[in-house]
């Protein structure tokens, strides 16, 4: 009986372990010996199908948060508009770079969950600080309630993803592991018990178990030619 390696699949689990709980069990002499090892495979599955789930959600949140961007996106692009008026289009006054210090592709193509929140919010500290002056009374007033709608709900949509992407790697990373342990554990003491019940028939005891598929090796680049550069 060979075993799953590091890389393997929890789809080759299911599978292979699918095939060994359906033969010992469809077989009369051995019928009933599955049954450890069938709970474990069954507590395995419904784990990889929770994992499955939540690796949706985040697919799901994580969309909520490209299209909450990309709204955030629109109102920052109409504020710089008007920074710019307010500093006659010169993108090197003092005044426009306190607010895109590195110009305004730097804020909108930024990482939309890492990064470009800590910027707006910035953004809105120097509204905040601004809001006194003549020339940017109006534009606190026209953006500074658009841009913190924005952001919270950009930082919202950001926090339940966390969530579950945390959700998801305790997941993948304890009760998993922990699953499989008991999987491989159970699948080891039946292919002892069918070795003592058929001692002299080998074959026998390895036709319950599949075989898991071997990785694929990867091709070798190949060597330039003599000549070649």
């Amino acid at each position: 009986m060979d075993k799953p390696k590091e890389d393997t699949g929890l789809d080759q689990y299911r599978t292979r372990g699918a095939f060994t709980v359906a033969g010992v069990r469809g077989d009369s002499e051995t019928q009933g010996m599955e049954a450890e090892f069938a709970k474990a495979h069954l507590a395995l599955k419904a784990l990889d199908r929770d994992r499955e789930d939540l690796e949706e959600t985040v697919q799901e949140h994580e969309a909520v948060i490209v299209w909450l961007d990309r709204s955030c996106d629109r109102i920052i692009r109409s504020f710089e508009l008007r920074a710019l008026d307010v500093v006659s289009k010169k993108r090197d006054d003092p005044r426009y770079r306190r607010y895109f210090p590195e110009g305004l592709r730097a804020v909108t193509e930024t990482d939309e969950r890492a990064v470009q929140p800590k910027l707006v919010r910035g953004i809105l500290a120097a509204l905040d600080e601004d809001k006194e002056k003549p020339e940017f009374a109006p534009l606190h007033a026209e953006f500074h309630a658009k841009l913190l709608a924005a952001v919270q709900a950009v930082e919202a949509a950001d926090a339940a993803c966390t969530k579950v992407e945390d959700e998801l790697g305790y997941l993948v990373d304890r009760k998993i592991a922990e699953a499989k342990t008991r999987w491989l554990e159970e699948r080891t003491k039946l292919h002892a018990e069918l070795t003592k019940k058929f001692p002299h028939d080998p074959a026998r005891v390895e036709s319950y178990f599949r075989r898991f598929a071997r990785p694929r090796k990867k091709k070798a680049a190949s060597k330039p030619e003599a000549g070649d550069k």
